[in-house]
């Protein structure tokens, strides 16, 4: 056989493959007769809660209970909805810097002022106040996540050490209601 004959051989042969594949058709298909038709979802019966001895009070006094119905219970109180993440300590041109975001769960804008403070067993070595883009250090934390940062003047690393945040209760955790807004 000659080289020209194999190789018009060798075309024909991919031709066919070619042809042969062109005909193959994956997409599914239903057909009635062998198809079964769609099954029935179960009914799930979810069992009702049962009475329990703890017993959520009803709100009596608005003033008493937050939005969410739950105890005012001190001055910390809505502390609780705030949560803090992402939280980095780096230090840039021997100046360190504390960046991350805080977490407000509550339906309205919390107002608060937080210290990021440092300490050496009982000894306070590095304190500062966490303030928001805007450059506030008033927080006003909308419900969601607001970057926060705090600028630490030291002239010790801190990038290595434990830190704790405090909040000045002589300016007050509280919300923004709407009608405190207008």
């Amino acid at each position: 056989m000659s080289i020209r004959a194999k190789i018009l051989a060798a075309a024909a042969a991919a031709l066919a493959i070619t042809i042969l594949a062109g005909c193959v058709n994956t997409a599914p298909v239903v057909h009635p007769e062998i198809t079964p038709g769609p099954t029935r979802r179960p009914e799930l019966n979810t069992p009702l809660p049962e009475d329990t001895d703890t017993v959520t009070p009803a709100p009596t006094d608005d003033a008493a209970y937050d939005a969410n119905g739950v105890l005012i219970s001190g001055a910390e109180h809505y502390t609780r909805y705030l949560t803090f993440r992402n939280i980095i300590v780096y230090e840039e041109d021997s100046d360190t810097f504390l960046d991350g975001m805080v977490s407000n769960s509550y339906c309205y804008p919390i107002t608060c002022a937080i210290d990021v403070v440092y300490r050496d067993g009982d000894k306070e070595i590095a304190r500062s106040r966490l303030q928001t883009r805007d450059g506030n250090y008033l927080l006003v934390l909308e419900p969601g996540e607001t970057v926060v940062l705090a600028r630490i003047l030291t002239d010790m690393t801190l990038t290595d050490r434990d830190f704790t945040f405090e909040y000045d209760l002589s300016t007050g955790i509280y919300p923004v209601t709407s009608k405190a807004r207008e």
